[in-house]
């Protein structure tokens, strides 16, 4: 049986109104033109199934004649009131899978955003990820050379110290030759080469402090870049771990994230959210 549509069905009616009014059977054209919609292969298969059963029916009336001709048309509206109500309820049924094949490919392109959503998300994740890893790594080597200056400097000053302690012990040697050359001589050369001692020793001193006082001042700020450098690393590890948690977070399937709606349900309201 061909498909019932509404177009089917009034060709199907126009059929017997042309036939009552003229008295000859119907033509393409004149269904057109009575019903207003122009699909010659709609209404030709409405006109042959016409056809069809008003061959049977007047066939059915010859075989049967015992049958009165009222109860044959009340038969035969009886059937025709049947296939309408079947028409009516079949275009409802397909109206609904409709609306459900609609409300589906709303679903799937939702759902299609939401991944491609995902997948960006991701990406840029992932490049984020990336750079804090060079960026830590860049770090991490500013930090070996930062220790590697600090730990020379250290040597230097090591160094410098044993230095310090060698110019002490010179200086309290020549002041004790000072000493006994001035308990057996205390004439004017021996004051004047005493003071020249003194004003070395002092000098000698002066320098070495200052000396001293810049690595420690070195020192300091290596100190300080090495905290302010492993403050950096640490903050910036935390922040991979937060990239990381967020990227297996992400990559996580959602439970029923894929399943299709079968049945409309006009009460709830979609989520949303859901998809992401």
């Amino acid at each position: 049986m061909p498909k019932l549509t509404d177009t089917y069905a009034r060709a199907y009616d126009c059929c017997d109104q042309v036939f009552m009014e003229l008295g000859r059977f119907p033509t393409i054209d004149l269904i057109r033109d009575r019903i207003g919609v122009n699909s010659p292969t709609t209404i030709k298969k409405a006109m042959n199934e016409w056809t069809r059963h008003f061959a049977e029916k007047h066939f059915d009336k010859l075989n049967r004649p015992d049958v009165p001709a009222a109860l044959a048309h009340a038969m035969e509206q009886a059937w025709k009131l049947a296939v309408v109500e079947a028409e009516q309820a079949y275009l409802k049924k397909e109206q609904g899978y409709q609306n459900t094949i609609a409300e589906n490919q709303a679903v799937v392109a939702e759902l299609q955003q939401a991944m491609a959503f995902v997948n960006q998300t991701l990406g840029q994740a992932r490049a984020q990820l990336e750079q804090r890893e060079q960026q830590i790594n860049v770090l991490q080597q500013q930090f070996d050379e930062q220790t590697r200056l600090a730990g020379q400097l250290r040597e230097q000053l090591s160094v410098s110290e044993k230095d310090l302690e060698e110019q002490h012990r010179l200086l309290q040697a020549q002041e004790q030759r000072r000493q006994q050359q001035q308990d057996q001589d205390q004439d004017q050369d021996q004051a004047w080469f005493a003071r020249r001692i003194s004003e070395e020793k002092q000098y000698m001193e002066e320098k070495w402090h200052d000396k001293v006082q810049q690595q420690q001042q070195q020192i300091a700020l290596l100190s300080a870049s090495e905290a302010t450098l492993q403050a950096l690393c640490a903050n910036l590890r935390r922040e991979q771990l937060h990239l990381q948690e967020a990227l297996a977070l992400a990559q996580t399937p959602k439970p029923d994230a894929h399943r299709f709606k079968l049945r409309r349900q006009p009460d709830k309201v979609p989520d949303k959210g859901r998809g992401r």
